[in-house]
């Protein structure tokens, strides 16, 4: 076991409330709102409204335009929204984005962020070499594990819905890190040979199904809680439409394995949408479908990827400068600007699919 160091942060936070209701209905215009960090949209990305005012004592308006890394949601209150950033700690709101409180704000970027499915005042965050944790709706942090080698750092986390104390997080060279006592206590649970990009366990169904996605060596699948683990990569390809197999196994598909994004889709047992340097792909439980996007391959990188958590007949994906979408399971596309000069880097859907959010990131040239 690895025992953890404990300390205190104290954190100001401001009950303050500003109002932003800024839409954008085409185009990305060269000012201050394409720069925005954080949009929301009502009607599934036909138009957006830039929600980045920070509450603030101050008689001037302050707005916030980091990069965002990670979105995330309180399963308990659909008006709370988490956002980590690369150079500025954590945002959050409770009113929909209508003004924003920011926490941890020199720590480092960070890499993931979960809020506990049962006490949305406990949260979980990885930055950098770090996993915090706050139990008092982000007041005050603490340090539940931190990775002490240089060039290492917390790459990914998830935690298991059915079972809470359990707690996964992913590394920079490839541990995957079990806790079953909240954070306060570690192991190595399994170790992969490339950074662990995201840890899937599929709470809405069964939560000893898990995935783990690599940076550059695909998808990997454990139906036991993470005992053990199947490269589904070397599961087949069928052709779209007539489900006849290929012959060969995705893996061997040039430039599948490295990873865009991946997500699961919520609508169904144990399938999520897996986009990479080729396109987007739907895993099955048995094998893999390949979409066919607007996008050509190696044409236009695909950053995020999302599914309506109501309806997995409705796919969206982000590219540097467009947002795609689908109504019918990917037959056919449509494609807008996005409403920001930056790339759409996180796409995620209120739960009841109520909004549609979009987090913006500057790729350095």
């Amino acid at each position: 076991m690895i025992k953890t160091k404990i300390f205190y942060l104290s954190l100001l936070c401001l009950p303050l409330f500003l109002s932003a209701c800024i839409s954008i209905k085409s185009g990305n215009s060269n000012n201050a709102l394409s720069a925005s960090a954080f949009f929301i949209s009502t009607d599934f990305g036909e138009t957006w409204t830039a929600k980045n005012k920070i509450a603030n004592v101050e008689a001037t308006t302050k707005t916030f335009t980091n990069n965002v890394s990670k979105i995330a949601l309180d399963p308990q209150d659909e008006k709370a929204i988490y956002l980590g950033t690369t150079d500025s700690g954590i945002y959050y709101t409770y009113n929909y984005g209508n003004s924003w409180e920011n926490v941890l704000p020199y720590n480092g970027t960070v890499n993931d962020l979960f809020v506990h499915p049962k006490d949305k005042c406990q949260l979980y965050a990885a930055i950098h070499n770090k996993i915090v944790k706050s139990e008092d709706c982000a007041r005050t942090w603490i340090d539940l594990y931190f990775e002490p080698r240089a060039g290492q750092y917390i790459s990914s986390l998830a935690i298991d819905y059915q079972n809470p104390d359990i707690i996964f997080a992913g590394t920079k060279e490839g541990a995957l890190l079990r806790s079953v006592d909240k954070g306060v206590s570690w192991s190595v649970y399994h170790r992969f040979d490339n950074k662990i990009s995201k840890i899937l366990v599929m709470n809405h169904s069964d939560s000893n199904t898990m995935y783990v996605a690599l940076e550059n060596q695909g998808l990997w699948r454990s139906i036991d809680a993470g005992a053990n683990w199947e490269d589904v990569m070397q599961l087949p390809l069928y052709q779209p439409d007539t489900v006849i197999e290929e012959q060969r196994p995705l893996a061997k598909i040039s430039g599948v394995k490295i990873l865009s994004d991946v997500t699961v889709d919520l609508t169904t047992k144990d399938s999520l949408l897996y986009a990479n340097k080729i396109g987007i792909f739907r895993f099955k439980v048995d094998h893999w479908e390949q979409y066919k996007l607007l996008t050509s391959k190696n044409k236009a990188t695909i950053y995020s990827v999302a599914v309506n958590p109501l309806n997995g007949q409705e796919i969206y994906y982000g590219t540097n400068n467009a947002f795609y979408f689908s109504k019918d399971g990917g037959a056919n596309w449509q494609v807008k600007d996005l409403p920001t000069t930056k790339i759409a880097k996180e796409l995620e859907f209120s739960p009841n699919s109520k909004y549609l959010y979009l987090g913006t990131y500057v790729i350095e040239q």
